[in-house]
Formats: structure tokens, sequence, C-alpha cells
């Protein structure tokens, strides 16, 4: 899999083509050649110019590109197109055949996010007593503890997590579509807009919620979030926190939505006997 490209409007870049590679330019920098075919997922962050060459490069190279800004909002995702069905389309309709498929991959979505969750705990929490609770752990035990993990208001809380999970969706939709897998067939998030990469963020919940727990504590006195009137915004020093942590642990994000991914095949296939 490619590098991500993170191309933020702190230095006002400007992003145009320049045959395969995309020539990125900043203030007071030399401009940058970057080839594409190195590039796995963008991620554009604020008020950035790029002419419309760019962005059919990166759909030409099947390069998902994620637009948001510093307020954590995803505000487009653009994803390559043409009239053909994704290669396994007809065979992910198994999971709405019948009433027991839909409840079967609703069972093993949350069988699998509970798990993640229980890494979670047990990440951060080391009381032998707790350890023992979370065999039978439930979603409203895991919200309980993480409440009182993480130590600062909802608002901020879901801030910080929507920007991480931003991060997450970029690189499962590219998951998606390099697997040949239709990115809009969820069941879980039946009929929404990329519903198959939100129920793989559903079941990834615990891993999102490690690095924003990470981040949050991290903040400490640093000018990492700020508030602006009633709404949290990150920072150009937070952004590159949160990226830092995010790219750090790639390798280990891409093993498990490989894993997930697999499980989906082996779902597929039983459903089909």
């Amino acid at each position: 899999m490619g590098r991500t490209l993170y191309i933020n409007q702190n230095n006002k870049p400007v992003l145009s083509r320049d045959g395969p590679s995309i020539l990125v330019r900043e203030e007071g920098k030399a401009g940058r050649r970057i080839p594409v075919r190195l590039v796995g997922r963008v991620i554009i962050i604020g008020n950035v110019k790029l002419d419309s060459g760019s962005i059919t490069l990166f759909a030409d190279n099947n390069t998902p590109v994620t637009f948001m800004n510093n307020a954590a909002e995803e505000t487009a995702v653009v994803i390559p197109y043409n009239h053909k069905l994704p290669d396994h389309y007809k065979e992910q309709k198994i999971f709405f055949e019948t009433p027991e498929n839909i409840a079967r991959y609703k069972k093993w979505a949350d069988a699998k996010r509970a798990l993640l969750q229980r890494s979670f705990i047990r990440k951060f929490i080391a009381q032998d007593s707790i350890l023992l609770a979370i065999s039978v752990m439930n979603e409203t035990d895991y919200q309980h503890e993480l409440i009182k993990l993480r130590k600062v208001g909802e608002r901020k809380w879901q801030f910080a997590n929507c920007i991480v999970n931003n991060l997450f969706r970029s690189l499962i939709i590219e998951k998606l579509i390099t697997n040949g897998l239709d990115p809009h067939l969820g069941v879980v998030h039946r009929r929404h807009n990329f519903g198959l990469a939100l129920d793989i963020c559903y079941i990834m919940g615990g891993l999102s919620d490690i690095q924003t727990l990470q981040f949050i504590n991290s903040c400490g006195n640093k000018n990492l979030l700020v508030k602006e009137k009633d709404n949290w915004a990150v920072t150009g020093e937070g952004m590159k926190e949160i990226v830092h942590r995010f790219e750090n642990r790639r390798p280990h994000l891409q093993e498990s939505m490989d894993n997930i991914i697999d499980e989906l095949f082996i779902l597929m296939r039983e459903m089909a006997l």
C-alpha cells in the first residue's frame, strides 16, 4: 500500500498535476514533486488550492481523496469511478438476502467490535477486578469505562474522535477499493454513503478510541486544541500530533483491516453455501 499524502492549509499549498506526479508548492519552500503511484490515499485539511487535473490523476490511480476542515468535519470524499460495478458487488448482496444473513452479519460485527474494545480496556486499566469483568463486558459497560478514562467533556472527546475516525475511514476506503469491494454496501450502516466503510470503522471503534485517548492525554498545556466560539478546532501542531500517531500505528491498523476483510469474504462464502 502507498503512503498517505497529507496537505494542510497552514503553508498555503498549491497542488497541480505534473505528468504522472503531483507538484506541491508552499510558501517559502521549494516545490515538491510526488509520483502518484507512491500515494495510497490523500488527506486535504483546510482551504487548499488544487487543479482538476490533480483530482483526475488521483482517480486514475484508484487513490481516494478526503477533504476536511480544522473543525473535524469531513466535507467530501472523492473516490475513483467507472461504469463497472466493483468485482465483489454481487457477492456482497448476499448479506441482505435474508433476515438471517443480516442478523448473522450484525452478530459478527458486534463480536469483532467487542474484541477490540476489550483490547482498549486492557491497555488502560490494570486492576484485576476490572480485567476479570472484561470477558462479559457489553457496549454499555464499555462506554461507562470510556467516560471514566477520557476525563474530558463529551463535545471535546467527540471532536477529537471525529478527526481520528476521518483518518481511519480514508484508509478503510482505500482497502475496500483495492479488494474489489463496494464501500457503500454496509449492513450496520445500510443505505448510508460509504456504509461498508462505516461498518468497519464501527468494528474498529476500540482502536480509534485508543488513539483519541492518547491524543487527549498528550494535550496537557500544549496548544493542540482550541475553542473557537462554541466549537473546538485543532491547531496545526495538534493535527501533526494526530497524524504522527496514526502513521506510526498504520501497519498494525492495516493488519487489523486485512483480518476484518478476510472474515468478510469468509462470511460471503459461507452464506452462499
